[in-house]
């Protein structure tokens, strides 16, 4: 009697990464899916810009839009920056107003903006933006459906 041993090792780790990169795939097309439908305008740029890439054995959901943190963790006093109201024209650029980023009271600041809007200009006031957390809840809250895609693919392999 003979026995002979076949090494099928590297056979079972390729099935394994592809697996993995299915799974990995999946999860982060539909963590996109989810993230697209918590951002907070119908139509845009931001949801367009919402993309998963694929490394190793980790997926990265996000957006490279310079403002996509912004909307994610909140500005202002709902981000944890400060408190106090501040004063914004619409169309103004930075350069063009002396006070950018100065602090007010909620008196002070409406004051300012009664001025400014007097002159004709678009003036507002504001604390900041609450946070949405698009991509948090796309991560977090679907975590077991996302198990579960991991679960079925490697079965699978």
């Amino acid at each position: 009697m003979s026995t002979e041993l076949i090494d099928n090792s590297g056979d079972v780790k390729a099935a394994f990464n592809a697996a993995l990169n299915r799974a990995l795939e999946k999860i982060g097309l539909k963590a996109e899916g989810y993230a697209i439908l918590k951002v907070p305008v119908a139509e845009g740029t931001l949801k367009q810009s919402i993309t998963h890439k694929v490394e190793g054995d980790e997926v990265y959901v996000g957006s490279d839009l310079f403002y996509a943190p912004y909307v994610e963790l909140g500005t202002g006093v709902f981000a944890g920056k400060g408190d106090g109201w501040w004063v914004y024209v619409k169309g103004a650029t930075a350069s063009s107003i002396a006070a950018h980023g100065k602090r007010y009271t909620e008196e002070k600041a409406r004051q300012v903006v009664a001025i400014l809007k007097s002159k004709g200009l678009d003036a507002h006031m504001t604390q900041g933006r609450k946070p949405t957390h698009f991509l948090r809840d796309a991560a977090l809250n679907h975590a077991q459906e996302y198990g579960e895609i991991l679960r079925q693919e490697l079965e699978n392999a």
